[in-house]
């Protein structure tokens, strides 16, 4: 296993224990972006809503790339999935930056962007209760 690839492991392993603590039900896409069907870094659900999340683990910008972002766009249409782009940064906790922020900056994520529009775990959380 890479140490890429092993950080993002981790990273969305976390993720998925953290909003299992919250009350969601979670799960690790394996294998995601090596099928030929859309599949996310991680799925969960509460409360009848469907989320769906492309993480990042890194510490400065970057973009994703544009078939991350179409398989989000697939689970939005077809699913209903409300879809974030789930930015993990060293130290700093997860910033859930909306789909449709995401799609207007065309694939790029920079701290700006993440500050200005990226929601806390809490607000998801609570997103997710209403």
């Amino acid at each position: 296993m890479s140490r890429s690839y092993a950080k993002g492991y981790r990273a969305e392993l976390e993720l998925v224990h953290e909003l299992a603590k919250r009350g969601f039900v979670a799960i690790r896409s394996p294998r995601s972006g090596r099928i030929s069907l859309p599949a996310p870094d991680v799925i969960a659900a509460k409360r009848g809503r469907l989320f769906a999340f492309e993480c990042k683990f890194k510490d400065r910008s970057f973009v994703v790339d544009k078939c991350e972002l179409d398989q989000l766009r697939s689970w939005k249409r077809i699913g209903g999935a409300h879809c974030f782009v789930a930015w993990k940064r060293k130290r700093r906790g997860w910033y859930f930056i909306p789909l449709d922020v995401v799609l207007k900056e065309k694939g790029r994520v920079n701290i700006r962007l993440a500050e200005k529009y990226g929601r806390d775990i809490d607000w998801l959380t609570r997103h997710a209760s209403t």
